[in-house]
């Protein structure tokens, strides 16, 4: 990529400098879940964005016949090393619009520890945010 003169002006560990280049665009990545109860062909999506020493991420997740997870147990590996004393998530229901729950990130070992669902066939969603 061919970069304008006026670009070197700019401070290269700056927000405004990953979005000039583009940088800071949405990039997929492939979920891996730990322990996460699953019956039945699954559909697993995911998405990343990195700003500054920040990262957020967002999954969507459906099994053909269920899904279940146990608060504490199952978990999200996070798409990058965390980094810092914690970050945020929260689960949903996108089938029925409700919210599951909030989730715990896991600094230590960079996963997103989901809270608990009955087994279920709807669709659901992780929004999170951490440092990187």
């Amino acid at each position: 990529m061919i970069l304008p003169d006026w670009l070197d002006q700019v401070d290269r560990a700056s927000f405004s400098y990953e979005n000039l280049i583009g940088r800071d665009r949405w990039r997929d990545f492939t979920p891996v879940f730990g322990s996460l109860a699953v019956v039945g062909a699954t559909s697993y999506s995911g998405r990343l964005r990195t700003i500054g020493r920040g990262c957020a991420f967002q999954v969507q997740f459906s099994a053909a016949t269920s899904i279940a997870s146990t608060a504490g147990t199952d978990y999200l590996t996070l798409p990058l090393t965390a980094r810092g004393l914690s970050g945020i998530a929260v689960m949903t229901n996108k089938t029925t619009n409700i919210a599951v729950g909030n989730c715990v990130i896991d600094v230590a070992n960079s996963r997103c520890y989901l809270p608990t669902q009955a087994a279920s066939a709807q669709v659901f969603t992780l929004y999170g945010e951490f440092e990187i």
